[in-house]
């Protein structure tokens, strides 16, 4: 849009609340203008004087305390979403925790059965060996005879 095109345009500040039951004050329409500089200022800035600036400020104080009451509102739920959150983590880390408990005393039973059967072994081939001592010296005795 060009300049000259902003200066014809019927500019005039009206609330826009939809909703409310309360008459404002609108201000005049405004007549087209053709020149710049001071005249278009005074133009644009007619009928603000009239304005129902009390009602505006109203809107806007309860426009302010409704996004006050929703903003609480997105608080107060995220607050319970965070405590079902911590709720379900703990229980992930109490289960998790478990798991590793079971893990490690299943761990610990292989590794101490390892250890008595590798003991076992350990006295059966000294069994064998003690065996094959005796068999050897029996041999030897025999051909010594």
């Amino acid at each position: 849009m060009e300049p000259a095109d902003i200066s014809q345009q019927n500019i005039a500040p009206q609330p826009s609340v939809a909703g409310e039951n309360q008459q404002t004050h609108s201000p005049e329409p405004i007549e087209p203008v053709v020149d710049t500089g001071s005249s278009l200022v005074s133009r644009l800035t007619q009928g603000l004087e009239q304005y129902d600036w009390d009602q505006l400020q109203e809107k806007y104080a309860d426009a302010m305390d409704e996004h006050s009451r929703v903003e609480e509102d997105l608080r107060a739920e995220t607050t319970k979403l965070l405590e079902a959150f911590s709720a379900w983590s703990q229980t992930t880390v109490l289960q998790d925790e478990q798991r590793a408990l079971k893990r490690f005393k299943t761990q610990m039973q292989h590794v101490q059965n390892s250890e008595v059967s590798a003991e076992n072994k350990k006295k059966h081939y000294m069994e064998v060996v003690k065996a094959f001592e005796g068999a050897l010296a029996l041999l030897n005795e025999q051909m010594k005879a």
